[in-house]
């Protein structure tokens, strides 16, 4: 088969979207078949197919695009806010995108989230099969992260709604977990091919992956506490280094590593400092070499506020290692509390210190639980068994569309256009007539970008405004002074991302008050190269 995996979001990346995609495609190469990935880049100005080369730049598709999105809603007399326009307009420029990239001679195309499966639908032959796998529910994390605070009652609308269609507007829908099945069904998502096929890892690549080192901090007569997440506000860890706080009043053996990167590094850095932690948790920022790490570890700790089914609890049954983590989403379908792993309520750093003193001091119940997870691991995450299901799901799709083409030649089920902005239309009119349509506020965004050792400025280097759900909402480039502007931006918190061709890319997370005004310089850490 000619496979496509596509995705909105970047790759490579370090993460669970890309671990499935990388596992997934070798394993599909390894059988015969011939896999292409779509994604967007990592410089986030472009959509690529990572072995052919094919690259759509965004910023070449934005006039026409804009101008044709900002028209539709006109005549549908629907003002969106600034927010949705921008992430209505980044949607058709993954679509239009999508459809340069010519999606005709594929057997199949496998989407990884609920941005690429809309722009897939609409952008592919009509009888080519839709699988999407869906790894998260992005409207919740806006409500557990507290950003839906700062939308628009229709923005709320628009959230749950662009959730719905973007996981129907698939032929097959795969999901990693029950939890996801049962969250999805809040929005009234239930596809009527909708099938849970867990993780899994494949033990040859995992092995390997354990030789792959970076350099290691020594960490000689300490006990090693490992945390492998994102630094984002979704995954908790600020409620970890309180817990670490109060762990670091009954011993003070013991180092955390915080195993990843994300615009929270700063805040999170302050934290630390401010707890008095500075000698106790050490930032390793973004490794390839997760594997390894976590068999140095004693516990690894996850303290998700959402999560699916993270790989890094995966990671570390396999290699044998209690883990500490919140009671959310999928991991509650990966540990058993007091068995192969301890739960603790999201958020309850106090659970979590006495959790991991537990384990730190009872010597008979961690090797109980070190045993437990690797015979889990062993039974029940397989990347064969995940293959081989997905795989089957692809046959079905496949022999599905070969019977509409033989039966009556239909096109196969897609979500047309009008039915989705006609709906948004009929949200906004119900939300006027009670008098519930909000203007928001906006404020102008600029400043320069610079090096952060020399306070050079940086010219023609990329800005991303990036939402918490990671959608990029406007790019721009800096001009020969280093500045840049962004215009028409909403209260909130968001991503600037800072990507120039010397010195690579650099995000930090803002706050854009109530205001006419907003100046913020990027810094470009020295080490960003």
């Amino acid at each position: 088969m000619q496979i496509l995996l596509a995705t909105y979001w970047p790759l490579p990346h370090i993460g669970g979207v890309s671990t499935y995609v990388d596992a997934l495609r070798r394993q599909l190469e390894d059988l015969g078949h011939k896999v292409e990935i779509l994604a967007q880049h990592p410089d986030l100005t472009k959509f690529y197919l990572l072995k052919r080369g094919t690259e759509i730049s965004k910023l070449s598709l934005l006039q026409h695009v804009e101008s044709e999105v900002l028209n539709k809603y006109r005549q549908l007399e629907t003002v969106l806010t600034p927010w949705m326009a921008r992430r209505e307009i980044e949607k058709y420029i993954c679509e239009t995108a999508f459809r340069e990239m010519g999606l005709d001679s594929y057997d199949i195309i496998h989407t990884q989230d609920i941005l690429s499966t809309f722009s897939c639908a609409r952008a592919k032959p009509p009888l080519t099969p839709l699988v999407a796998t869906i790894h998260g529910c992005l409207a919740t994390e806006w409500i557990v992260n507290g950003e839906i605070q700062v939308r628009t009652s229709l923005e709320q609308e628009y959230l749950a709604m662009e959730e719905f269609y973007g996981a129907m507007s698939a032929d097959y829908l795969i999901l990693p977990s029950r939890w996801l099945s049962s969250r999805l069904s809040a929005f009234q998502i239930s596809h009527p091919q909708q099938h849970i096929i867990p993780y899994g890892l494949d033990p040859k690549t995992f092995q390997k992956r354990l030789q792959q080192t970076e350099p290691i901090p020594d960490e000689t007569g300490k006990k090693i506490i490992a945390c492998p997440a994102r630094l984002v506000a979704i995954k908790g860890h600020t409620y970890l280094l309180k817990a670490l706080s109060l762990l670091v009043q009954k011993r003070k053996d013991f180092v955390c590593w915080l195993i990843g990167d994300g615009i929270m590094r700063k805040d999170l850095e302050e934290q630390a400092f401010e707890l008095g932690l500075y000698e106790y948790v050490k930032f390793l920022g973004d490794r390839m070499d997760v594997p390894a790490l976590l068999s140095l570890a004693d516990i690894v700790v996850l303290p998700s506020l959402q999560d699916n089914l993270p790989f890094a609890v995966i990671e570390a049954q396999t290699v044998g290692k209690p883990v500490v983590a919140s009671k959310v989403g999928g991991i509650v379908e990966l540990l058993e509390d007091g068995k192969n792993g301890m739960l603790v309520e999201p958020g309850n750093y106090r659970q979590l210190f006495e959790k991991m003193l537990l384990l730190l001091e009872n010597r008979d119940l961690y090797r109980r639980q070190s045993e437990a997870a690797r015979r889990q691991s062993q039974n029940d995450w397989r990347l064969g068994t995940m293959v081989e299901r997905t795989l089957g799901v692809y046959h079905e799709a496949m022999e599905n569309s070969l019977r509409r083409c033989a039966g009556s030649c239909l096109r196969f089920p897609q979500i047309p256009d009008p039915c989705y902005t006609e709906e948004l239309k009929k949200k906004y009119d119900r939300l006027a007539k009670t008098g519930d349509i909000e203007v928001p506020p906006v404020a102008d965004l600029f400043g320069q970008v610079k090096l952060k050792s020399t306070q050079a400025t940086v010219s023609n280097a990329f800005v991303h405004l990036v939402d918490m759900s990671g959608i990029v909402l406007q790019t721009v480039s800096t001009d020969k002074r280093g500045e840049y502007s962004i215009r028409n931006l909403q209260p909130g918190n968001y991503a600037l991302t800072c990507f120039a061709e010397t010195y690579g890319s650099h995000s930090q997370k803002i706050w854009v008050p109530e205001s006419s005004a907003l100046k913020i310089d990027i810094e470009i850490p020295s080490d960003s190269a």
